[in-house]
């Protein structure tokens, strides 16, 4: 960890000796004293360091990530330079070698991301890395007043396999070759396509597949998009039950304080190599916590389904949403899985909010019938100078494995001192089996299970942030951009420092 330390010195220092130097970056330390529930080793010390370095100098720039981890285990120890990337950017072409994002249409066929300050640790492997799917390869790029165009060849990243996994070849298992071009016939109208082949290792043959799309912004604040994705040795539009093809459609519309949008999937037998294609989920994306663990994961195995939404900002600063989420798998069996949503914000004053939201579901995939969640957060400001928020949640479901009426409870109370502090304290109870059993008995306890830990972020510039977590912290799903991870449970102290220079 010292080694990273030491380069971020070195950075800062270079770069504030010298206004001609365009070199920059950001580092995150993270330190943690404790373990998971359940663990002999109660005290176990671990840190893990991020360090992600920018250079840019006219047209050309290069960036590396180095990621460091270090515990008492020595198998699970890594120094590595996991992301490195040159790139060259002009008005018209843009070329990338090394590991790069990128996504193809709306994701059907390919879909990088990368989650800003996540830190993923897995349950077997125990080791901690940033959560990302990145390219690894070259990719070039076209652009004008009426087309973009671009090529690529690359490995996309496995990321359950964490970077010190071996062999490494492993952890990119999938090549993909892929052209995508999107023509604008108008100012309003797009049509595009994409063609991609690719070939897993250990296979000599490749799997060839295609996209049609388009996007047309219409008069009276409407905007449509499709796009449609096929194994090549289908026949179009058929949709029939031994083929392979996603089909994606949206539509948005709004006027005034008022929006609306609708959306339609339909996806079978399109999963591609190791995952690395993620189509839209179509499923409401939350922020609060009992419903945000509760997110039903898109099968792209069969899946269809539509999502509407709409919205409305009164005058005075009020909004209601509502949304609705259907989706039906046919995987051997049918399940289907149905989400009613209504959230409303009630601006009181300039110091003083109210936020209430309730919702219901049924998911028969996971086991989870008649869902009900409610919660309500009311956030108190004292002259623009502190303020105080409070947010209660409520969620209970039938869950037909334990054949048991599930209750979860949430709390925290926040005090925060504008920009600079916050501290927080968390409260999570709940009554499910499948949490409250402890997996090193053989009985079955099922007494309610509580977590309790404090917050504290102080924010001692614009360039530095400071974390500490003291408490239980409960684990679970956690969903951002529409892309789903497991966080473990920690019991113990962890320190996060942020930096940018």
């Amino acid at each position: 960890m010292l080694r990273l330390l030491v380069i971020s010195s070195v950075i800062g220092l270079l770069y504030s000796s010298s206004a001609f130097a365009q070199l920059y970056g950001t580092n995150t330390f993270e330190f943690q004293y404790g373990n998971l529930p359940y663990e002999e080793n109660t005290d176990l010390t671990t840190s893990y360091d991020q360090l992600n370095l920018f250079y840019d100098q006219g047209k050309i720039s290069a960036y590396g990530r180095f990621e460091h981890f270090l515990t008492p285990f020595n198998d699970r120890n890594y120094f590595l330079l996991t992301q490195k990337r040159l790139q060259y950017e002009d008005d018209h072409f843009k070329v990338r070698i090394g590991n790069f994002y990128k996504t193809i249409g709306r994701g059907l066929l390919l879909r990088s991301y990368d989650i800003p300050g996540s830190v993923y640790e897995d349950s077997f492997y125990r080791t901690r890395y940033a959560f990302n799917r990145d390219q690894e390869g070259v990719d070039i790029s076209y652009k004008n007043d009426w087309i973009e165009a671009s090529v690529i060849r690359a490995r996309p990243l496995f990321n359950p396999l964490p970077p010190n996994f071996k062999p490494d070849s492993a952890r990119r298992p999938d090549l993909i070759e892929a052209i995508e071009s999107d023509f604008y016939l108008t100012e309003d109208l797009s049509i595009g396509g994409a063609f991609m082949r690719s070939r897993s290792d250990g296979r000599d043959d490749y799997r060839e597949l295609a996209s049609l799309m388009y996007n047309y912004n219409l008069p009276f604040n409407l905007q449509v998009y499709g796009e449609y994705a096929f194994d090549t040795d289908i026949a179009l539009f058929q949709f029939k039950e031994e083929d392979s093809y996603a089909l994606y459609s949206g539509l948005n519309y709004f006027y005034g304080s008022f929006g609306l949008s609708a959306e339609y999937k339909n996806y079978n037998q399109f999963r591609l190599g190791s995952g690395y294609n993620d189509p839209p989920s179509l499923i409401k994306e939350h922020t609060y916590p009992v419903l945000n663990r509760s997110t039903h994961v898109l099968s792209t195995a069969n899946e269809s389904g539509f999502q509407v939404e709409g919205f409305y900002n009164f005058e005075d600063g009020h909004s209601v949403t509502a949304n609705i989420t259907t989706a039906k798998n046919e995987i051997a069996r049918t399940n289907y899985y149905r989400e009613y949503f209504l959230e409303g914000y009630y601006q009181a004053s300039d110091f003083l909010s109210f936020k209430a939201f309730v919702d219901y579901a049924t998911d028969e995939r996971k086991g989870e019938e008649n869902r009900i969640s409610a919660g309500l957060i009311t956030e108190k400001s004292f002259n623009y100078e502190w303020s105080l928020a409070l947010d209660v949640q409520f969620q209970t479901y039938y869950k037909t494995a334990f054949s048991q009426n599930v209750e979860n409870y949430y709390a925290s109370i926040a005090y925060s001192t504008i920009p600079d502090v916050t501290v927080s304290l968390v409260f999570e109870a709940t009554d499910d089996l499948l949490l409250t059993d402890n997996p090193n008995t053989f009985d079955i306890e099922d007494e309610t299970r509580t977590w309790l830990g404090g917050n504290v972020r102080y924010k001692i510039n614009q360039s530095h942030t400071l974390d500490v977590f003291a408490g239980k912290r409960r684990g679970g799903p956690a969903c951002t951009s529409g892309i789903c991870y497991e966080i473990l449970d920690f019991e113990g102290v962890e320190l996060r420092f942020t930096t940018r220079f």
